[in-house]
């Protein structure tokens, strides 16, 4: 009774808090010359309520309830400002007048893609979005990387499932190439890559290592700036792709929390996949300056997708009755269904913080420093062992131990943190930028559930019943089973330390000319830890029913000893960037790179951009510049066995770095460096001022592209590696420049004001097209050719070129409805993912499936109180699901490419979805300032 007196006393008292509300602040923002500033924001401090001026620099605020409110208004590339008002019941008007920043202080001032000082993105050179954390806040999910790709269509991040640790640490990719073509700043610094080697993962080439986007809290993220164009020669390595740069927030700031409920809600599974997220934010002052505190907490249960098992009869030789997937009649223990096909369980606890703090009045020297920690524990799951025979994999259980079989799994723990410091000023009329940053990502794999069928089916430490490593029972060297075990660890970390100085100087051109200089000092190192000796002895046990047990923990055999590996290189680097406008309509870019690495040598990158702007609504832009990547240190020592599933047969692969003997015996070579040249061409278009639009056209090419090489696993291969030695390996991998690629794509943006009613409507649409293609690839390695026998096809399989060429939605698409009346707000969006082809998870070369296009639908509705906003949402709202794997070409390995991309019935849906295969999502989110 006491809850429902709550709730009654709730209703009562709303509508006399709703009327309470009906202040109104409005004005005008200009800047010193009276001309009016769009798109400048303005917030009521303890209100939650904001607006954002419109083309003649007017704003509204509606629905204040009366007190004291903090004005604050910001525009990029000027300095903010603030006043004081009183709200009555009579409208308070507010004026501004906004001068520009003195001084670039940031080393990314406004956005990236110049190192001038701009006040919109479409005063560029070259394509850039910028997205607010407004626009962040209304995307229906709370994961970075998520967001990132609910705005941005040339994103990709894709769910994975079932590809080893990539479940728990997702990578993501821009413009369809990998992860680590895209360089990710935070506030202008490089932020550091993980540790983890993307082995398996979905919509991108094996073999890469990217940011985690999703160790940084999104609450202390502030806008993120997408760059969709090559730019090594301006921010280093790696910008082949694109540069996306997340600004933190800063200055003083009242204390908000914001809460993130949800669930998927879905036709034809149970309720599942449980969201929870806490985050919140405070801006204190410290003298002259503020220091943010950001915490951020998810706890993210998993969802499952699979059907039932067919094949499931735990070991009594009688399965269930299964009919599309569900079970009609249950005929044995093993509860259905015996895989898991979804996302894994998620905890995450993430802290950042951004410190500025001026030395004098002016404002022209301060010290800066920001870094945050988070820590994930993450599960994943890999292919049931069943109790006694599982088709291809049998033998991989000891029934003493799991009477039924078992569903191995990962529970890796994922550590992360980061922190930069320096000091900017203005000396000489230089403005000057000298700090460091360091930056480190652990991943300690733990699995459990799982055991080391070599040791035998005794647990008891006291009394093991494998006879060891050397094959003779009593010597002592013998150890017991386990279920669970610690399988070793990968490290990174990077330091770089850069100096950055920019000024407008006259040099005989037309205007002013922008000259940014800088250099920098980074140190990379990269180690692999050994796993626990039960993850990866062989016991030297006889497997259940005769012959050679499996040696290795299953699912993911520890690191040994001999894949440790503590390696370090430096990096040292200088470039020179010059802007002017040649003409009062031409602007002109031009920038230069040289680079040095320690490990393979020097290089020197460029770039060249112009902007014609003919009239004040019409911008044409190109740009052309040249680009490289250097080998990754994890590309380069990267050693480990696993086991990978190959056209349903598991298959013990070991993917060895190209120094090691192994590699050398199919034609290793030492990895160089991967170049591109990236063109691109576009234009901005308003008609009017409620309407602007942008096309982009762009193509990059990359030479020496470097990857996994294909899975060598055919008889020859097992020769080869069984004449010199390599026992319980059956195929080899290493990583190669073997590969030349053309990207070629489109990109282009909308968005109209409108009215509707006493509201508005803003309408934002974006369109991405992209389309990869393989140009050259590396011959057949000589020792599988000589022979004239092998069935190996190339330097890659089908299944990477598939990867490359066709694992990403060719088309792309977004468009958002956002309406606005007051404190009422409602949202609506599509989303477009076109057609797609992929080849996992049967990894064979005749696996491969296509898959058509989907469009989704999301809708919002929210109501913004005094000091809280209140939405409810759902995503995915017809609860669509990806095709189903269907291709029913035989493979000749037993089964149809539908039967191994599938797994015979138990992953119904197709593993590269871009969008997953969990469905409809319902949730509910509260915004909340607290007044200090």
């Amino acid at each position: 009774m006491r809850r429902v007196g709550k709730v009654l006393a709730f209703f009562f008292i709303l509508p006399a808090v709703v009327l309470a509300q009906n202040g109104v602040v409005r004005g005008r923002i200009a800047d010193a010359a009276g001309a009016p500033l769009a798109r400048a924001m303005v917030s009521a401090e303890g209100s939650g309520l904001h607006a954002t001026s419109d083309d003649q620099g007017r704003y509204e605020i509606r629905g204040l309830s009366s007190g004291a409110y903090l004005l604050r208004v910001r525009l990029l590339g000027y300095q903010p400002r603030t006043a004081r008002v009183v709200v009555d019941q009579a409208a308070v008007t507010q004026d501004f007048v906004l001068t520009e920043q003195p001084i670039s202080l940031s080393p990314v001032d406004v956005v990236v893609g110049s190192r001038a000082r701009h006040t919109a993105a479409e005063q560029l050179a070259v394509p850039v979005d910028v997205f607010t954390s407004e626009d962040m806040s209304k995307q229906g999910v709370v994961e970075t990387g998520q967001i990132l790709q609910s705005l941005a269509p040339s994103v990709n991040f894709p769910h994975q499932s079932v590809t080893d640790a990539t479940d728990i640490v997702r990578p993501f990719t821009l413009r369809g190439l990998s992860p680590d073509h895209t360089l990710v700043l935070v506030n202008g610094w490089r932020r550091h890559q993980t540790a983890l080697v993307n082995t398996f993962a979905y919509g991108t080439g094996a073999g890469s290592s990217g940011v985690d986007l999703n160790a940084i809290p999104s609450s202390a993220i502030d806008r993120i700036d997408v760059l969709r164009d090559g730019a090594s020669a301006q921010y280093g390595s790696d910008a082949i792709a694109g540069v996306v740069n997340m600004v933190l927030k800063e200055g003083q700031f009242t204390p908000f929390i914001n809460s993130n409920v949800g669930r998927y809600h879905t036709s034809d599974y149970p309720d599942d996949g449980t969201t929870v997220n806490l985050n919140g934010g405070w801006g204190v002052g410290v003298g002259r300056g503020s220091l943010g505190l950001f915490g951020e907490f998810l706890d993210r249960q998993p969802t499952n997708r699979a059907w039932a098992d067919i094949y499931e009869d735990a070991g009594t030789g009688v399965a269930d009755s299964i009919v599309n997937g569900r079970v009609i009649v249950k005929r044995n223990a093993v509860p259905q269904p015996n895989h898991h096909w979804g996302d894994g369980l998620e905890k995450d606890v993430m802290t950042m913080a951004n410190f500025r703090l001026p030395l004098n009045d002016r404002g022209t020297t301060e010290l800066y420093s920001f870094g945050g920690y988070s820590f994930r524990k993450g599960t994943g799951n890999g292919y049931r062992r069943c109790a006694v025979d599982c088709a291809s994999l049998g033998g991989r259980n000891w029934p003493e131990i799991y009477p039924f079989g078992y569903l191995p799994e990962f529970a890796p723990n994922v550590t992360d943190y980061s922190a930069a410091a320096g000091i900017r000023t203005l000396t000489a009329g230089w403005s000057v930028d000298l700090g460091a940053a360091y930056g480190f990502n652990k991943f300690d794999y733990n699995v459990r559930h799982t055991l080391n069928v070599s040791l035998g089916p005794c647990l008891d430490p006291a009394n093991p019943c494998a006879p060891g490593p050397d094959s003779i029972p009593g010597t002592g060297d013998e150890i017991a089973n386990k279920t669970a075990f610690f399988a070793g660890r990968l490290q990174r970390g990077e330091l770089t330390v850069g100096v950055n100085a920019a000024k407008t100087m006259t040099l005989g051109l037309p205007e002013p000319v922008n000259v940014a200089i800088g250099a920098s000092f980074r140190r990379e190192g990269y180690q692999i830890t050994r796993g626990e000796l039960a993850s990866y002895i062989d016991g030297n046990n006889a497997a259940p029913g005769g012959g050679d047990a499996r040696p290795y923990s299953q699912v993911f055999p520890g690191f040994r000893p001999s894949d440790e590996s503590d390696s370090h290189r430096t990096n040292v680097a200088a470039y020179a960037d010059l802007e002017t406008n040649l003409t009062p309509k031409l602007l002109a870019n031009v920038a230069g790179r040289f680079e040095n690495y320690s490990d393979f040598g020097s290089l020197f990158t460029g770039k060249v951009a112009f902007r014609l702007q003919p009239s004040p609504r019409l911008l044409l832009r190109a740009a052309g510049s040249t680009g490289f990547r250097a080998p990754g240190l994890a590309q380069s020592h990267f050693s480990h066995v696993s086991t990978n599933v190959i056209g349903g047969v598991p298959t013990d692969v070991f993917t060895a770095p190209v120094s090691d003997s192994a590699a050398r015996l199919f034609g290793s070579k030492p990895l160089r460096e991967e170049t591109s040249v990236n063109l691109s061409a576009g234009l901005a278009f308003s008609p009017n001022d409620n309407v602007t639009f942008s096309l982009d056209v762009f193509q990059i090419k990359i030479n020496h592209r470097i990857l996994l090489s294909a899975t060598f696993d055919d008889s020859v291969s097992a020769r080869i590696l069984a004449t010199n030695g390599f026992a319980n390996i059956s195929g080899l991998q290493y990583f190669t420049n073997g590969i030349d690629t053309r990207t070629r794509g489109i990109d282009l943006t909308g968005s109209l004001r409108m009215p509707a009613g006493q509201g508005t409507i803003d309408w934002t649409a974006a369109v991405n097209y992209t389309k990869n293609a393989i140009t050259r690839t590396d011959p057949l390695p000589a020792a599988l050719d000589s022979t004239g026998r092998s069935q190996e096809t190339g330097i890659i399989d089908s299944v990477t070129y598939i990867g490359i060429t066709e694992e990403r939605p060719d088309w792309r698409g977004t468009l958002t409805g956002e309406y606005n009346l007051g404190r009422v707000h409602a949202l609506v969006r599509g989303s477009y993912y076109g057609k797609f082809s992929s080849a996992q998870p049967g990894y064979c070369d005749l696996c491969r499936d296509s898959y058509g296009a989907k469009s989704l639908f999301d809708a919002e509705v929210g109501y913004r109180f005094a000091s809280i906003d209140l939405s409810v949402g759902v995503r995915n709202l017809f609860d669509t699901y990806p095709d189903q794997p269907k291709s029913l070409r035989d493979t000749g390995l037993g089964g149809t490419a539908k039967d191994f991309n599938n797994n015979f019935g138990v992953f119904p849906w197709a593993a590269a979805s871009p969008f997953g295969y969990n469905g409809r999502y319902l949730y509910a989110r509260a915004e909340m300032r607290l007044n200090q």
